[in-house]
């Protein structure tokens, strides 16, 4: 009788227990994020992006000395940089180019070298937006400038040093032109140098002249640079350059009488005679640049001459010219009339007559510069 009540209090228990185990692994819905039930991944429609096709040309203006270049082959590179389309311009300058679909963006265009024309490589890069769009080219607002590196005198007939200036060519359009430099404008003994030999293959190209005195000098060189293309045209002109002088040259020319004599013209009336020695003095100055221009004035006898190492010329007022005499000494001799004559004497656009004396000395002319 135990046994049987012992078997079904052990069958109860089983069964309370199944029961309870049952219950608690049921799943009834998440209970944690991780127990979130599966879901399709939902599907989304895109809608593309139209493609729009812009069609019409986008053009290159090339100008030099204020007017179109035609025949000039100039290239196009559009932003896929793809293709390189060429064109030569027309004869009013402008090259269009038409690809079938114009692309939009960064356009780069380019002036190749190509001859006979005087241009370097010249590059446009512009945004391109719509059809007809125009790059342009020109060569507009040249100029050449010169700063010297310090203030520019000389203090003596032999400056030692030479003179130094900064160059720039400047091409603030877009087509470049490279060019070659000539000095124009000095005097005796100066002369220039530069480099680079060739300038403008940018918009501020730099270089630099030298300019030196060679043996004596004694005038201010006033000087210039020209920048000349490879057809002859030139581009650029500099403002005049002056190395001041900072002393005074002299001239001074005298007549001294030595003797007197008397003789007759064809006319019978009486010519004097007059022995001197013209001597013309220089102070700072170099010989080279000394030519002082002397003539004679007399009456009216044209037998009248005047009489020099340098050679003879009659009267100024009968025909004759004037002689030119560097610095020395001149023995010479004047045939006049009864008055003696004159003599004018010019040097450096200043100019004096001072009539023959009889005995002594005196001065014809004196320039200072």
């Amino acid at each position: 009788m135990k046994l049987r009540i012992f078997g079904i209090f052990l069958f109860f228990s089983l069964w309370i227990f199944v029961v309870i185990l049952s219950t608690s692994c049921k799943n009834s819905g998440p209970s944690t994020p991780y127990d979130m039930p599966f879901s399709p991944t939902p599907t989304f429609t895109s809608t593309p992006t139209p493609v729009v096709h812009v069609i019409g040309p986008v053009n290159v203006f090339v100008e030099d000395k204020g007017v179109g270049v035609p025949n000039l082959m100039v290239e196009a590179i559009p932003p896929s940089g793809v293709t390189v389309y060429s064109q030569a311009t027309t004869a009013s300058g402008t090259a269009a180019f038409n690809p079938p679909y114009l692309e939009l963006g960064n356009w780069t265009f380019v002036v190749p070298a190509q001859t006979p024309f005087p241009y370097a490589p010249s590059t446009i890069t512009m945004p391109v937006t719509t059809a007809n769009e125009t790059a342009n080219f020109n060569t507009a607002g040249t100029a050449v400038y010169l700063t010297p590196t310090v203030p520019e005198s000389f203090t003596s007939t032999n400056p030692s040093s030479p003179y130094t200036y900064y160059m720039v060519y400047s091409q603030p359009g877009n087509l470049f032109v490279p060019s070659t430099l000539a000095f124009t404008g000095f005097p005796t003994n100066w002369s220039g140098s530069y480099g680079p030999a060739i300038l403008g293959y940018g918009s501020a190209d730099a270089g630099s002249v030298t300019v030196i005195a060679n043996n004596c000098v004694d005038q201010a060189p006033s000087f210039a640079v020209t920048l000349t293309d490879s057809t002859g045209h030139v581009r650029a002109i500099s403002s005049q350059q002056t190395i001041t002088k900072a002393f005074t040259s002299n001239v001074t020319v005298t007549w001294t009488t030595t003797g007197l004599n008397s003789n007759f013209c064809n006319d019978g009336n009486g010519i004097g005679i007059v022995y001197g020695t013209l001597n013309v003095s220089t102070s700072n100055a170099c010989s080279y640049d000394v030519s002082v221009q002397v003539s004679m004035n007399t009456g009216d006898c044209c037998y009248s001459q005047f009489q020099t190492p340098n050679g003879n010329s009659s009267a100024a007022n009968c025909g004759g010219g004037s002689i030119g005499f560097g610095p020395g000494s001149y023995n010479c001799t004047i045939n006049s009339t009864a008055t003696w004559g004159a003599l004018n004497c010019s040097f450096r656009g200043q100019s004096n007559t001072v009539g023959v004396p009889t005995s002594g000395s005196t001065q014809l002319l004196s320039v200072n510069y």
